[in-house]
């Protein structure tokens, strides 16, 4: 019997080990036959380390100069039935960011170390000093040392943030840092030969996909949707030696049926790991659960036990039970299952994106563009969700009318822009219609006294002048967290087509905006206050002395329509 490759990530292993592998390497070929830069989003240990592993060595040349050129793959179907060029080497560029995640000091120097050893072991002789600016001179220094275009392949380029939601301020102080490096990947297009990027959440690549132009997203991508975890058929092929074993050892635990049959064994498994989709036809395993299954001849929840969002879950439907609600997980654009970034904790995308959720089934609008539906995969996941689900449900309607609302100083704390949201647009919302003011200064006033010497603050500053510019806010609260707002405000916002009268004369008819345009105003104008607060340096008076400083980027549209954006000390 091949063995089972508990906590193995690297092919090489696997492959000497005899160890049970499920050949994804027509995939692989597929992708490497294009000079791409590739992103893949799926959950954690889903596979993609070692789907990384399996590039490097595709991309590395022969392991073996007296062995065959496919080496690792000489059993494999790139190795059987391709003509990939086997005996071609490639510098590679290979970084895992799951580790140093603790704190913005130790990724920098991470960064910096992991960089540093390539430069030291390839002996390029350059001076690495700042991780973002030095990336693209490493690039160019491997492609002129070996005349072969550089492959880059980055694991967990998300973690350093992930790893970090339920503590926004080093959550955005890490992603500030990945954004540096990723940004030095700018202009090395002529240099390399291949990108592959995996990670959890999509966070809008963090900046890499300004530093990537072309950087393809496979995540949804339905030629690929089995690109990682075990189909139907690899259950069947690579596990079939284990599963009258383990029916057998299942018996004895009268976790099934004395008369119980393989296809009960493999029903039972199917109900319980399986029902992961990215095209909502075709189904995945779990590849960590499964193994474990084997391993172990147990049904246990081996993948949320082990899993670091599991704690997202809880958080998540602790704040909004609600989100999770039938209409909530229908219809969904492909923007809106992507949609999570860092300081807005979007539930419905981000429990996509770290596995809690999956794709049900996909429909079309009457434009073309693909609708998602979603579901809780499987009974690993049901049993945990649904009771953290009640349990959230019973806190909530156990809390009186003030618990229920959480305070300003709570909300902020978390980096919760949605919760951040519903609070501005409900305290403009209780002014009756007829003493709205159309004018920025009016919300700002309004705002202000709202938040003037609520409980815990030291001091609330309106327009505290700066060296280069006046932020229209700076709450201080007592424990050492400031607080920099910014508004911008926009009066009226109208489609004003011309049309014809019958007699010729043109004239002008107002239409209201759709509720799509003003939510891309508000969003639009959210994003120049919270640039504003960077590019005018508003929070240097602040930075020595606070504890840490969250920023508020507010955009409004008449009547208080609002929409708030965080962020946090650079």
């Amino acid at each position: 019997m091949k063995k089972l490759p508990i906590g193995l990530q690297t092919l090489s292993k696997i492959s000497e080990g005899g160890y049970v592998y499920a050949d994804k390497t027509k995939y692989v070929y597929d992708l490497a036959q294009d000079e791409g830069a590739y992103f893949l989003s799926r959950p954690r240990r889903f596979g993609k380390s070692l789907l990384l592993s399996t590039f490097e060595a595709l991309f590395s040349g022969p392991p073996d100069p007296d062995g065959p050129p496919q080496g690792h793959f000489k059993d494999l179907w790139i190795g059987r039935e391709s003509d990939y060029d086997f005996n071609r080497t490639h510098p590679i560029i290979s970084l895992s960011m799951s580790s140093s995640t603790n704190s913005s000091d130790a990724l920098q120097e991470s960064i910096l170390k992991k960089l540093k050893k390539i430069n030291d072991s390839e002996k390029l002789g350059l001076d690495i000093t700042l991780p973002g600016t030095d990336l693209p001179f490493v690039i160019q220094a491997l492609k002129e040392k070996y005349n072969e275009k550089v492959v880059v392949l980055i694991d967990e380029y998300d973690a350093p943030v992930s790893n970090n939601i339920d503590n926004p301020g080093l959550a955005l102080k890490n992603r500030d840092i990945l954004r540096d490096f990723y940004s030095g990947f700018k202009d090395t297009d002529k240099f390399l030969r291949f990108v592959f990027v995996t990670g959890v959440t999509r966070y809008v690549f963090m900046g890499l996909s300004a530093g990537l132009n072309q950087l393809y997203d496979l995540t949804l991508d339905e030629k690929f949707s089995n690109i990682c975890g075990f189909t139907h058929d690899e259950l069947d092929g690579c596990f079939a030696e284990y599963l009258p074993g383990t029916l057998q050892e299942l018996k004895r635990k009268n976790v099934l049926a004395p008369n119980a049959t393989v296809s009960d064994l493999r029903r039972k498994i199917l109900d319980w790991y399986d029902g992961y989709s990215w095209d909502g036809e075709t189904m995945v395993l779990n590849p960590f659960s499964l193994i474990n299954l084997f391993r172990s001849s147990k049904f246990t929840p081996f993948w949320m036990n082990q899993d670091p969002s599991a704690k997202l879950l809880t958080a998540l439907l602790a704040k909004n039970p609600f989100a999770f609600t039938g209409d909530k997980l229908r219809e969904l654009t492909e923007k809106e299952v992507g949609a999570a970034e860092v300081g807005t904790m979007e539930p419905v995308p981000t429990l996509f994106q770290t596995g809690y959720l999956t794709i049900d089934k996909i429909t079309y609008a009457t434009n073309g563009s693909p609708l998602y539906h979603l579901r809780l995969p499987n009974e690993e996941i049901k049993p945990e969700f649904i009771g953290k689900f009640a349990n959230a449900l019973k806190k909530y309607f156990k809390k009186g009318p003030e618990a229920k609302k959480d305070s300003f100083r709570d909300i902020v704390e978390y980096g919760d822009a949605v919760k951040l949201t519903e609070l501005i647009n409900s305290i403009y919302a209780s002014i009756p219609a007829r003493h709205h003011r159309p004018v920025e200064s009016y919300y700002h006033s309004v705002l202000f006294g709202y938040l003037y010497d609520m409980p815990g603050t030291a001091i609330t500053l309106p327009e505290q002048p700066g060296s280069i510019g006046t932020p229209d806010l700076v709450i201080i609260f007592d424990d050492g967290l400031h607080v920099v707002v910014e508004l911008k405000y926009e009066k009226r916002m109208e489609s004003v087509p011309e049309e014809k009268t019958l007699l010729g004369a043109k004239r002008q008819k107002k239409r209201e905006p759709t509720e799509t345009e003003i939510t891309e105003l508000l969003n639009k104008l959210a994003k120049e206050a919270l640039n504003a607060i960077g590019t005018k340096r508003y929070l240097r008076p602040y930075l020595a002395r606070a504890r840490q400083v969250m920023t508020i980027g507010l955009g409004i549209y008449a009547r208080g329509r609002s929409l708030a954006l965080m962020g946090s000390d650079e």
